[in-house]
């Protein structure tokens, strides 16, 4: 039994490495996340890079290379491990942009520290890591950078004056400082302005987006009932079509028309008509199916599309719907007036164009009108439902 739960374990837990992924596929932001932290990690390697070459060249002590050895892969392993894992996101800025920064910041102190007089080639490096936050971080934040690497190189002209004072420029260091100071400010202005322009632009095409997807629902939509209107009724209709003709599934176009609306509307008025148009299409959108779609044909007439069913199918939903039309209720009606609706029926025949299937859906709409109303009709048999 022992033997049979080790090996239960043992497949489960190929199964679960079999699905890792270096990079998630189910979390678009957070896979950014780590693809931005990758470019970081070939920036420390790019740095160092340069750490190496100077010590080639016989300016940098072998001490720094070999422990910038040691620190870089454990820095990167617990940032990736960091992002993998989600703890990320339960920060301020999931990205973790000035935290890798200051880390960044820190690498370049210490490596520095060894630089002995290549240190002013590799103040290069600090434009590196502020390139990093270009397009992320603001002014402020730009600030906060500078001001950290400022005091990161203060720190390292202190320890050297402790530690290693032979040999050591104090004059040309303090002047590398103020001079970097400035190049800093300067930067941090330039950096949080094009990080504005960013973020401006990247909110003006959200607002863009937005603008077109209604601009979009608002050409598709009818204005009083919300649903589609006929022009995009007729691009679905076609598409059902295709669908049909590609794998032979079967749909049904019902056509629904309410009774006597125009009575309503000499009655109560036009606002009282609108409310039972409103009142008639709400229903049906409730009533129908997902993969269903329903719009306002022109008038008082919706036209319904039963995708992958047959007349039979088609005919219980719509006498659902006619039904629920008939128990409702509205607004400035008195509670005796029924509204009630009249359906006409018909079945996709391959290889009909879209135009016939109309043509025979209102010829049993017409049928339904004719013989009573509030009934359905189908095109391809005639089946009168009970009132």
């Amino acid at each position: 039994m022992a033997a049979a739960e080790q090996k239960l374990f043992y497949e489960d837990f190929l199964k679960e490495v079999s699905k890792f992924s270096i990079i998630p596929k189910d979390d678009q932001k957070q896979a950014l996340r780590i693809r931005r932290f990758f470019m970081a990690t070939i920036a420390y390697i790019f740095n160092s890079s340069l750490a190496y070459v100077s010590y080639l060249a016989g300016v940098t002590e072998w001490e720094a290379i070999f422990w910038l050895l040691i620190i870089i892969p454990v820095i990167s392993i617990t940032f990736y491990i960091i992002f993998r894992t989600g703890i990320n996101l339960r920060m301020a800025d999931p990205s973790l942009t000035l935290i890798q920064m200051c880390t960044a910041a820190l690498i370049v102190m210490y490596v520095m520290f060894f630089a002995n007089e290549s240190r002013s080639v590799l103040l290069l490096m600090y434009i590196i890591i502020l390139l990093f936050g270009i397009l992320r971080l603001d002014t402020r934040q730009f600030l906060f950078i500078s001001v950290f690497i400022l005091l990161t190189y203060g720190v390292n002209i202190a320890l050297l004056h402790l530690f290693r004072p032979q040999g050591v420029n104090f004059q040309n260091e303090y002047l590398q400082w103020f001079m970097l100071a400035l190049v800093l400010v300067a930067f941090s202005i330039i950096g949080g302005y094009i990080s504005s322009l960013r973020r401006n632009l990247s909110a003006s095409r959200s607002e863009l987006q937005k603008s077109n997807s209604l601009i979009h629902e608002m050409a598709i939509r009818d204005e009083l009932t919300g649903l589609y209107n006929r022009r995009h009724l007729m691009e679905l209709l076609k598409n059902e079509k295709n669908r049909s003709s590609r794998n032979g599934s079967q749909f049904v176009v019902a056509m629904l028309d309410v009774d006597q609306l125009k009575d309503v509307n000499d009655t109560y008025g036009h606002p009282t008509g609108d409310q039972v148009l409103w009142t008639v299409s709400a229903i049906i959108r409730d009533t129908m199916r997902i993969i269903d779609n329903c719009g306002r044909y022109g008038g008082d007439e919706f036209m319904l599309i039963f995708a992958q069913t047959d007349i039979k199918g088609a005919m219980i939903s719509a006498e659902r719907i006619r039904a629920s039309i008939g128990q409702s209720q509205v607004p400035g009606l008195g509670r005796d007036f029924k509204i009630t609706v009249s359906i006409g029926l018909t079945e996709y025949r391959f290889p009909e164009e879209v135009e016939t299937m109309i043509a025979r859906v209102d010829r049993a709409l017409y049928r339904a009108k004719s013989g009573g109303r509030n009934r359905l009709e189908c095109d391809e048999f005639r089946e009168d439902i009970k009132k």
